[in-house]
């Protein structure tokens, strides 16, 4: 990275996960299906993956502020942000998990050194080393070429998630500072323009919700699932999906609600 290039990070604290963002949707869905406070290990074994990665996810949403440790190491729980988000998750609300991502990101103190050279690299494609190698500098490590390329995809995985940047022929973009530079009347005219956009689109009709007995799972614009509300309905359902799928949290969701619902 040349003088004229690099940017300083002046932080000692700064996030460095260690995995993306699928891996912090399965740390999410796991702990939120457990409902209670939990080690990595038992929710390795729960989610039917191994341990290292289960560690390794809860650690990264522990760095974007959606799991926060609960006294003991290697315990945790869910910070009232992650509760949120989790719910969201499940529902596959995913343009509002997007938007939550984003704003706890910006708000986030472990971030801010991240944020600072993304704002200073507006407008230019930057090579996720750049951002790796300054960051490395800082905490004063010597991280392997193979942990550099794994952290790199990682910070692309989550800021391309949460809209801070824009990904183009493996070069990130950022997507910070355009609003905060616009003029207020030009801020006025994009609102002005977005509503007349959202009243010409057509409107799509609306889907009714499931009836009472039924659990629901629905993806925007993919798919609604519906299973009925009874244990040998919910097994024979779980029975069909494969390991590891992003049903499985959502199944035992729905198993821990019903039996909560006997008692």
């Amino acid at each position: 990275m040349s003088e004229e290039k690099q940017i300083q990070i002046k932080s000692t604290e700064v996030a460095a996960p260690m995995a993306g963002i699928d891996g912090i949707h399965h740390a999410v869905r796991a702990l939120f299906a457990y409902k209670k406070l939990a080690f990595y290990k038992e929710l390795a074994t729960a989610a039917s993956l191994t341990p290292v990665y289960m560690s390794a996810a809860l650690s990264s949403a522990r760095d974007v502020g959606l799991t926060k440790l609960a006294g003991k190491r290697g315990l945790y729980e869910l910070t009232s942000v992650g509760d949120q988000y989790a719910r969201l998750l499940t529902f596959g609300k995913e343009a509002d998990c997007r938007g939550l991502l984003r704003k706890t990101i910006l708000e986030n103190p472990l971030w801010s050194e991240i944020i600072a050279f993304l704002r200073v690299a507006k407008g230019q494609a930057r090579d996720p080393t750049d951002l790796v190698l300054a960051v490395e500098e800082k905490l004063g490590k010597r991280w392997s070429p193979r942990m550099r390329s794994a952290l790199g995809n990682n910070y692309l995985s989550i800021l391309r998630y949460s809209g801070l940047i824009e990904l183009e022929k493996g070069k990130m973009i950022s997507q910070i500072g355009v609003e905060v530079e616009m003029k207020p009347e030009e801020v006025e005219e994009v609102k002005e323009l977005k509503e007349v956009e959202e009243i010409k689109a057509p409107k799509k009709p609306a889907i009714p919700g499931a009836p009472e007995e039924f659990a629901e799972f629905r993806l925007p614009d993919s798919f609604i699932l519906y299973v009925r509300k009874d244990l040998d309905a919910i097994t024979f359902f779980e029975q069909q999906v494969k390991e590891g799928s992003v049903f499985a949290s959502w199944i035992q969701f729905i198993k821990n609600k019903i039996e909560k619902e006997k008692k």
